[in-house]
């Protein structure tokens, strides 16, 4: 009788449940293959009002942000990457969606260009 009580508790969670979100990974494309940007830190600004700081994993993946249903704009900013922008990312009600955004790497130059204050 609890296993019964048990899975009508879960599949009633499972199925009333409207949490949204997305799952961002990042990734840099080198002739048409996309791999994965392994443990860096990087600062994800959403709409320009939700930032986060976030390290990536193994297999490029940033994280789970939860999400109003809509459209967003996500920033992707690092020391060692040209800034990303991805806009038109949209939500769904009660779905997951990963969201890969490809990085370029910066030169040297370019580093020392970035960390200067303006």
């Amino acid at each position: 009788m609890k296993q019964l009580f048990f899975i009508a508790f879960f599949a009633l969670a499972v199925f009333t449940t409207n949490a949204q979100c997305i799952r961002i990974y990042v990734a840099q494309k080198i002739k048409e293959v996309e791999i994965p940007i392994e443990r860096r830190e990087f600062e994800i600004t959403i709409n320009d009002t939700m930032k986060l700081n976030l390290t990536s994993t193994n297999d490029g993946l940033l994280g789970r942000v939860s999400l109003e249903k809509g459209t967003y704009k996500v920033k992707l900013q690092s020391d060692e990457y040209a800034d990303a922008i991805v806009t038109d990312v949209i939500v769904e009600e009660s779905r997951s969606n990963n969201l890969t955004i490809n990085v370029v790497p910066l030169t040297a130059a370019q580093i020392e260009e970035k960390k200067k204050p303006k």
